[in-house]
């Protein structure tokens, strides 16, 4: 019995991450108001513009619970984007000659720690929603916010330079 190959899995994920990624805009067209603008993502980040409060005040208990579904959702989406990345970079790194080959593997490893960042930053939301008198979880999921997009900030632009790499048939390193 032979495992999944990395074509299999890169289709697999995406077979999964598209309806889950529409699910989850359509949840969070919900949670869009003047306290956040963003939705999910104005709330990921409101302890550093100290809007916490405000927020859960503007999206009510409807809202509240919408924002709880929103985030029960990127627990499986959490899964599947830095999966994702993951074995795209990895299926690219195929492609390339040693030094962009170590740079996509390592690049693709790291999305991984985005979602493990995204596991912390969810705890956080989870727990300022039961517990919004606790500033404490606003701070914890806005810095492991920080820390999620900061290396999605990496690894996504290095996926398209190699996707770009990739489709012109370059072997540099």
């Amino acid at each position: 019995m032979s495992g999944l190959s990395l074509k299999q899995l890169f289709y697999g994920l995406l077979a999964l991450l598209i309806p889950s990624a529409i699910a989850m805009r359509l949840v969070d067209a919900g949670l869009r108001n003047n306290a956040t603008p963003n939705g999910i993502v104005s709330f990921e980040f409101c302890a550093y513009t100290d809007s916490c409060q405000a927020a859960l005040k503007a999206w009510g208990a409807a809202g509240q619970n919408l924002a709880m579904l929103s985030l029960g959702l990127d627990y499986l989406f959490m899964l599947l984007y830095p999966a994702f990345i993951c074995v795209c970079l990895l299926l690219l790194a195929r492609q390339f000659s040693a030094r962009l080959k170590q740079v996509s593997v390592c690049a693709a490893w790291l999305a991984l720690a985005a979602g493990a960042a995204d596991v912390i930053e969810n705890y956080g939301l989870i727990q300022l929603v039961l517990n919004p008198q606790e500033a404490f979880y606003g701070w914890l999921a806005a810095v492991f916010a920080t820390i999620k997009f900061s290396i999605l900030g990496i690894t996504i632009p290095w996926l398209i330079i190699a996707i770009a790499l990739a489709l012109h048939g370059r072997k540099t390193g």
